[in-house]
């Protein structure tokens, strides 16, 4: 004999979704012993720090993100819009989005509707930024350096470098 349980709990974007627990009769049960849970345990743990790391070109796996030198995408966004550094200063740039990006900088014009329509890039920045990962580049000259994503019309940002 089984016992269902229907239950409804808010999925990771906030839309609810139906959780099913089978709770088989008490004959049905297998006793666990000590070794296959610690291999359970053992695994579970394996795959969480397989999965919890991720670094790109300019960043090592796991490095740790300085708030006043790192750029975050965020609901087609970056995060500060303008960030503000010292000449030498590393920034990062990191895709909190599960969708890719890129960091160009360059020109461009704004349309009526607030999206690009023409874009100039300047090579000076030109990389792909994927979801998860990280890209890095060093300022060594002072001046705003503007930004955009070439995928997203309406993402762009700057950076402004001081002496």
């Amino acid at each position: 004999m089984k016992t269902v349980n229907l239950q409804y709990r808010s999925n990771l974007f906030g839309s609810p979704h139906r959780m099913h627990d089978v709770i088989p009769s008490t004959t049905a049960l297998r006793p666990r012993t000590k070794a296959g849970i610690l291999a359970a345990s053992a695994l579970t743990l394996a795959l969480a720090t397989a999965c919890g790391t991720s670094g790109s070109s300019g960043a090592g796996n796991g490095a740790t993100l300085d708030n006043a030198t790192t750029v975050r995408t965020s609901l087609l966004s970056f995060m500060p819009a303008t960030l503000t550094v010292k000449a030498g200063s590393t920034v990062t740039w990191t895709d909190t989005d599960s969708i890719a990006h890129t960091v160009t900088t360059g020109t461009f014009v704004v349309g009526s509707d607030g999206l690009r329509t023409s874009e100039n890039p300047d090579g000076v920045i030109n990389m792909p930024l994927s979801p998860g990962k990280n890209v890095t580049f060093t300022f060594t000259k002072p001046g705003k350096y503007v930004y955009y994503c070439s995928i997203h019309k309406g993402m762009s940002g700057e950076i402004v470098v001081t002496p």
